[in-house]
């Protein structure tokens, strides 16, 4: 069982600015919290975070001793051992960490809108040839119009639509006239495809 009080380690030495009982305590409870700290990252994504669990480490030892050891000054003897009190820190402060680089990366995305959507069919299709060369089958103009697409990306509907809508230029209700189907056909079949896009180009 773990001792709650002891000589190893004098935390009230160490809040008085004694470099010995500091030392003592890193060198003791150093382990102890990079531990906790690597599998608090390994078992929520932290390398996929790009998070280092020496990194983090030192993060907790900051928050330690930051405001004059006021975290530090919280430990309570009688309610845990201090190896498990700093295992708890540990997780806490790299369970933190994940969530501020996690909401960091949010941050720097673009908010999908639907008009990325309009913007990235109509930037696609401007890439595109302005005329359908006789040499080019119907199949497959019809199943992917004009674009350098995987064969089977968009059904030949969602191709002819979105074909007619951005590179014709057509609005909704001539692309229905057009196709003989409701304008709402339309626009599902142009919403689906360009989710398809969206998800084919990662966006």
């Amino acid at each position: 069982m773990e001792a709650n009080t002891g000589t190893t380690t004098d935390i009230a030495a160490c809040m008085t600015g004694d470099g010995k009982a500091w030392r003592r305590f890193v060198s003791v409870y150093a382990p102890v919290i990079h531990k906790a700290v690597h599998y608090t990252l390994q078992w929520n994504g932290g390398d996929a975070a790009g998070l280092d669990a020496q990194d983090v480490t030192q993060e907790v030892f900051c928050r330690l001793v930051g405001d004059g050891f006021r975290l530090l000054s919280t430990y309570d003897p009688a309610r845990a051992g201090l190896a498990t009190w700093l295992t708890v820190v540990a997780r806490s402060t790299a369970l933190d960490c994940l969530r501020a680089r996690r909401t960091e990366r949010m941050a720097r995305q673009v908010p999908y809108t639907p008009e990325l959507d309009e913007e990235l069919a109509e930037r696609l299709w401007a890439e595109a040839p302005a005329s359908i060369p006789a040499s080019i089958p119907a199949s497959i103009t019809d199943d992917r119009g004009m674009l350098d697409l995987p064969p089977g990306l968009l059904s030949r509907r969602q191709g002819t639509v979105l074909r007619l809508l951005f590179q014709d230029d057509l609005d909704t209700d001539e692309v229905a006239r057009t196709l003989d189907i409701h304008p709402k056909t339309v626009r599902s079949l142009k919403q689906n495809a360009l989710a398809r896009l969206r998800h084919h180009f990662c966006l």
